[in-house]
């Protein structure tokens, strides 16, 4: 078993050894260590076996759709079901805060599926409903104020963020914030991850080029490194929001902002939102748009000069905290 704390929630994981350790490579810069005697908030649970795995439950809807699989919710018994590709399954429980998973023939393959949206997806589904709101994007801080980036694999948010951690912006996250309601609004809570990159972008940056000199690790689809250690970026647990802005790679030289209203980026920010147990589902909605209303919100078109689309960003940031 291992044991982290987030965000004042004690998270346990436990079961087949591999995937407790492949898993602890994304949890590792959360505070971690024995539960000591604590009842764990939320629990993991993965097993590797042979044969049928997890009960597809009956009476269920689709409330996402991923690449290969489905994603499924039991109205009546609160269940969330997620089955990807031929041999990975879970079921969680969010009101009694538990989650299953399981991986059928229990490869080394399985491994980067079953520790990244294996997981994820039952994981934001038990914080939404204990006030912890997702947000599928990286997270930058300046002078105590958050720069959210949402965005979708291959969207380049985890370029930028690389940039922004060399040019010293602390750190919240790669892939993955949370947020939570406070008094004077909504507040960006960190998930200091480990940054995923391809090759493409390792190589736009000469101090990671010893990464390409071994091959990722088996059923790992990009490398990876820690801000923390790698650019001595400090983690910014919590701050208030600041910028949001929607990267998508241009190819062209130089970096382009254009500024959107908060309809837009709520619009863009919804589909964050799994539709199951209404109540949360509509707070986390909520969440949403207080993140919208409360930033400045914008397009970014980045270019190649990912410096230039660094000071870019600063510039902006700077003009957030008068």
């Amino acid at each position: 078993m291992r044991a982290y704390a987030l965000h004042g929630l004690h998270l346990a994981v436990s079961g087949w050894q591999d995937a407790v350790e492949a898993l602890h490579g994304r949890l590792a810069g959360l505070p971690h260590g024995p539960l000591d005697n604590l009842v764990p908030d939320l629990t993991f649970e993965i097993e590797a076996v042979a044969g049928a795995g997890l009960e597809r439950p009956e009476r269920s809807r689709p409330v996402y759709d991923p690449p290969h699989g489905e994603v499924l919710y039991d109205d009546e018994r609160d269940l969330l079901y997620i089955e990807l590709g031929a041999g990975l399954r879970a079921l969680c429980e969010p009101g009694r805060g538990r989650a299953r998973l399981v991986s059928l023939g229990g490869e080394a393959e399985d491994l980067w599926t079953l520790s990244h949206p294996l997981f994820t997806l039952p994981f934001v589904e038990l914080l939404k409903r204990r006030g912890l709101y997702h947000v599928h994007a990286a997270g930058l801080a300046l002078k105590g104020r958050g720069l959210v980036l949402p965005g979708t694999s291959g969207s380049g948010k985890s370029t930028l963020a690389v940039a922004l951690a060399r040019a010293g912006f602390g750190f919240l996250g790669d892939d993955a914030l949370f947020l939570a309601k406070r008094r004077g609004g909504v507040g960006i809570l960190a998930f200091p991850d480990e940054v995923d990159l391809t090759d493409q972008t390792v190589a736009f940056f000469p101090e990671l080029a010893p990464l390409l000199d071994s091959p990722p690790r088996g059923g790992w689809r990009k490398r990876q490194i820690r801000a923390e250690e790698t650019y001595g970026a400090e983690v910014v647990w919590e701050c208030e929001p600041a910028l949001l802005v929607f990267p998508r790679v241009s190819g062209r030289e130089a970096s382009k902002l254009t500024p959107i209203g908060e309809d837009e980026a709520l619009f863009e920010l919804a589909p964050n939102v799994l539709l199951t147990e209404p109540a949360s589902s509509q707070a986390h909605l909520d969440a949403l748009a207080e993140l919208a209303s409360a930033s400045r919100c914008y397009r970014l078109e980045t270019g190649r000069n990912l410096e230039g689309a660094a000071r870019m960003l600063r510039d902006l940031m700077d003009g957030t905290s008068s």
